[in-house]
């Protein structure tokens, strides 16, 4: 069955995927922590400013714009 066959490229695509959706959920969870009776806890005072949310995407998505194509001439090159 060639319609499934999996490449390098398309493992690197998903792990890439799964990365910067990851990073774009760290924003919300980074306030999430655990006391001392090992409770799960909202620490509001961890979250992030908006100017610093603001910059984090930023550099998600510039990462993002840099990493997709790469990939894509690596596998290019590949061939």
């Amino acid at each position: 069955m060639k319609g499934n066959k999996i490449t390098i490229r398309t493992v690197l695509n998903i792990y890439g995927i799964f990365t910067v959706l990851a990073l774009i959920l760290s924003i919300f969870t980074t306030p999430i922590s655990i006391n001392d009776n090992m409770q799960l806890f909202y620490d509001e005072d961890l979250m992030m400013e908006a100017k610093k949310i603001k910059e984090f995407l930023f550099f998600v998505f510039g990462s993002a714009l840099v990493y997709f194509p790469l990939v894509h001439l690596n596998y290019k090159n590949m061939k």
